[in-house]
């Protein structure tokens, strides 16, 4: 018994060390934060807007997503929850004349309930008549923001309710978004690695199974969808306060193609799939656009050339390499 007994505890000191897979690297992840932080106080103007806009880009890609890789959903108008977002600080400031705290808190909780709306809308269907009926919510909405000129300005916007970048020095803003984005990521990675994102995965890999277990497609799909909103929501009232200024465009079906592309870009089923293509995709962008004149066309084959080479995209092909590099000090 004794014996049996010192194998145990043998068994359990050395199982209380395996370290957990899901855990946050808290070490690398204050290094990311501290090297950005560190470009971000020496880089000239032009290079701080860009990297801020990554920044914001990465995190509505990865709220994106959250439905596209572990729900089993696809939205084609998610960028109304991003427009959301920052009509919900900017009307929140002009039409009932809040403080720009409270206007900023509004923001995402717009995108979350106008989510949970659409989501239990969406949820009803699947697959491609789920997707369409994402990108009618997102047309009615943007079609409302584009006419409805008394309270959203319609086409011309609305501008000077906040400083753009809350009159702060681009650098100073850029370190907020930092970490913003950061504690927002960090909160989508606790998200997919909860009992909840579990639930979420089974359900996205396979509903049936999922709800002979008990557990209901619908009412997960709409949290997802909801929690996707959110982020959403504060990605976009990042970019309202960066700008200064809210358009109809902001929730258009330009920004949610950005997003999908981000996404398949990034890797499909992969956590860092927003933050790879973000990357990529915003780097193309501003460099392509600067130095030819066809631009998306270069960056259209561009695209192509990297889904080819790569089908599971950016997070694939760096697990290769990484792959290839323990072999090789194997």
């Amino acid at each position: 018994m004794t014996k049996q007994k010192k194998i145990n505890n043998e068994v359990i000191d050395r199982t209380s060390f395996v370290p957990d897979p899901y855990a946050i690297n808290w070490w690398l992840t204050l290094s990311i934060v501290v090297i950005v932080a560190a470009i971000l106080l020496l880089s000239p103007p032009l290079v701080i807007f860009a990297i801020t806009e990554v920044m914001i880009f990465a995190l509505y890609a990865s709220a994106l997503n959250l439905l596209l890789s572990y729900s089993g959903m696809v939205s084609f108008g998610h960028a109304v929850y991003f427009g959301l977002g920052a009509y919900g600080l900017a009307l929140t400031i002009t039409h009932f004349g809040w403080s720009i705290p409270v206007g900023i808190t509004a923001g995402p909780i717009v995108s979350a309930i106008f989510g949970m709306l659409y989501g239990a809308l969406a949820v009803q269907l699947t697959r491609i008549y789920a997707a369409m009926l994402t990108l009618a919510c997102a047309e009615v909405t943007f079609a409302i923001a584009f006419q409805w000129f008394d309270v959203t300005g319609g086409d011309s916007g609305i501008s000077g309710h906040v400083p753009a970048m809350l009159g702060l020095e681009p650098d100073h803003f850029a370190l907020v978004v930092l970490l913003v984005v950061t504690g927002s990521i960090l909160a989508l990675w606790r998200v997919v690695h909860s009992p909840l994102g579990l639930t979420i995965r089974a359900v996205g890999q396979n509903a049936e199974r999922a709800s002979a277990l008990g557990r209901g497609r619908k009412r997960i799909q709409l949290m997802a969808f909801t929690i996707s909103a959110f982020f959403s929501g504060v990605a976009g009232t990042l970019f309202g306060i960066f700008h200064g200024n809210v358009f109809p465009d902001y929730m258009g079906i330009l920004i949610t193609v950005d997003g999908l592309v981000m996404v398949i870009l990034g890797g499909l089923y992969s956590f860092g799939a927003g933050i790879y293509g973000a990357i990529i995709y915003k780097i193309l962008d501003n460099l392509v656009a600067h130095y030819f004149d066809y631009w998306q066309f270069v960056i259209g084959v561009i695209l192509i050339v990297v889904v080819v080479v790569s089908p599971s995209g950016i997070a694939g092909l760096i697990q290769r390499v990484g792959r290839a590099l323990k072999r090789g000090h194997q």
